[in-house]
């Protein structure tokens, strides 16, 4: 195995060990994933601190990769030291099998190395950032494309990179970052806790959220506003990742900053409706124009029994009721088509909300297209047999979540999930 192949391999050093502890590289710089000095000797046995000049004879680098065989990647110093060149074991035993004219120049007196190596070398400093590292190499031509580059530090040869070890790294550094993003949506969604105050009447709420990789566009939650009034939402970001994720973080944070004024106003259905318009009116300007969402936000008075639905162009809205013992029967709401809007697509907006008239332990479910749109391997869609999974429930809401996820996951057979998944549960007292 060569050298530039064991580097590959040699994932455990992605973080490589400093010689010198004062040097500390961040996350997304390329000293990071550098095989160091040191490391290449203990690969090789060659000491690196040792390159050969370009004004020596080539037959220097024909002994070198004899006697060292792990040998692969040779850099080639300059009379100033600085790197202006390099072979690699292939490209070195390409150029002398070429022909018998390349085999005599190896050995004449009057023919340096200079006049072979290869001068598209590329030195970065060790705290050129990953992804600057790999634009520049990504531009070298196909034949040498996947050679290892030459890194820096303070002008001296500090170590050797790959393309391999650069695109892990960069993939690791995001991997953090949106770890990091992912943990924080979470602690927002989670912040119901400090928002909720304890009040008579309050409603029956689950909710179930999936991110298929890292953060995600979708938010649901359910507030308690006062002894009459209970507010929920599901909403799901067009887009993927921190881009979506950052529209969540406004969403929630102007959500959270509603309840907490609704708390303290006169609350009507007015106020409410005009909070609405004010919500799409403050997202629009706070995010990235071609960001939207879709979903539903719903108010229900649970002294009177109403529910004032904003349909956000979901369409994804079951209301489960008792008719009598034993037999249940599932609502789907649809919205009109005039009535729909996306939220945060347009600055102002007309949005008319729906009136329902809700019964005692009626159930309400509504969900992203995560759930209904998820196929199986006959290329059918959940949302063509979901009633029957709603027509299970009962009055156990976590029983019900359950039951659904287990009726999902058993319908997909393990077919890919392709979109963030989330649903909620809210039973009428």
């Amino acid at each position: 195995m060569n050298t530039a192949e064991k580097i590959t391999d040699y994932s455990e050093l992605i973080l490589a060990n400093i010689e010198d502890e004062s040097l500390v590289f961040s996350a997304n710089e390329l000293g990071k994933v550098t095989i160091t000095i040191k490391q290449l000797k203990a690969l090789t046995n060659f000491d690196f601190s040792n390159l050969p000049n370009e004004n020596e004879l080539p037959s220097k680098i024909y002994d070198m990769y004899a006697q060292y065989p792990e040998l692969d990647f040779l850099p080639i110093r300059n009379s100033d030291n600085w790197i202006v060149g390099y072979f690699t074991r292939k490209s070195f035993l390409s150029l002398i099998s070429e022909n018998s004219y390349n085999r005599e120049l190896l050995f004449r007196k009057d023919v340096k190395i200079k006049n072979f190596i290869n001068k598209n070398i590329i030195c970065l400093n060790a705290y050129t950032t990953l992804s600057n590292a790999s634009e520049i190499i990504l531009k070298r031509s196909s034949e040498i494309l996947f050679d290892p580059i030459v890194v820096t530090l303070n002008r001296n040869f500090y170590g050797i990179c790959t393309v391999d070890r650069i695109i892990k790294g960069i993939n690791t550094f995001f991997k953090r970052e949106l770890d990091a993003v992912k943990e924080s949506q979470f602690n927002l969604i989670n912040a119901k806790n400090v928002l909720n105050h304890k009040v008579e009447n309050e409603l029956e709420y689950t909710s179930h959220l999936e991110y298929i990789y890292g953060p995600g566009g979708d938010f649901t939650q359910k507030y308690e506003v006062n002894e009459q009034y209970s507010l929920f939402t599901l909403i799901d970001v067009c887009g993927k990742g921190v881009k979506a994720s950052s529209m969540v973080f406004i969403f929630g944070t102007l959500f959270n900053k509603i309840v907490q004024k609704l708390r303290r106003i006169n609350f009507t259905i007015h106020s409410f409706h005009k909070e609405i318009l004010n919500l799409n009116h403050e997202i629009f300007y706070s995010k990235a124009t071609e960001l939207y969402a879709t979903g539903v936000i719903g108010l229900i008075d649970k002294i009177n029994k109403i529910l004032v639905l904003y349909d956000f162009g979901h369409n994804l809205f079951w209301i489960i009721r008792n008719k009598k013992f034993n037999e249940k029967k599932v609502y789907k709401i649809e919205a009109k088509q005039s009535n729909l809007t996306f939220l945060s697509a347009f600055p102002e907006i007309q949005i008319k909300p729906m009136f329902i008239k809700l019964h005692k332990d009626d159930l309400i479910f509504t969900c992203s297209d995560g759930i209904t749109e998820q196929t199986n391997y006959e290329k059918q869609m959940f949302i063509e047999i979901i009633s029957k999974s709603l027509e299970q429930f009962d009055h156990n809401l976590e029983k019900n979540k359950n039951l659904l996820l287990s009726n999902w996951n058993s319908f997909r057979n393990n077919r890919i999930i392709r979109d963030d998944v989330s649903f909620l549960i809210v039973k009428i007292s």
